[in-house]
């Protein structure tokens, strides 16, 4: 049987971002919450960061997250260029390989290469 779940994405902005922690809070005038993403989320190559009022184009899912009711699947940023899903396309997995492994990206891209 077909997945008929449809991906909507959405337009907004970054309200947080806690580097330290790699995780922050969107904001979409058509959601009714604040939205939750964590770094993996953001689709773009190497260090994955998001600053305050930055405009991002995100997916999201309801879902509970400490305090809020949806979080983000995948992020987009202008630099990121990214590619967005077509309609009733599954947007990018992010990081499922390296998540599957227990590889943290952050603590791998910051040791040095030998």
């Amino acid at each position: 049987m077909p997945d008929t779940t449809s991906v909507q994405i959405h337009s907004g902005r970054v309200l947080e971002w806690h580097s330290e922690q790699g995780w922050g809070v969107l904001a979409s005038d058509a959601l009714p919450d604040r939205v939750w993403a964590h770094y993996s989320a953001i689709q773009s190559e190497g260090y994955r960061e998001l600053t305050v009022g930055q405009s991002v184009t995100f997916s999201a899912e309801q879902a509970e997250q400490d305090e809020y009711y949806w979080r983000a699947v995948s992020v987009w940023t202008e630099a990121a260029g990214r590619h967005l899903p077509n309609e009733g396309e599954q947007p990018d997995s992010p990081s499922a390989s390296l998540e599957v492994f227990g590889v943290d990206e952050r603590a791998a891209a910051e040791q040095p290469s030998q």
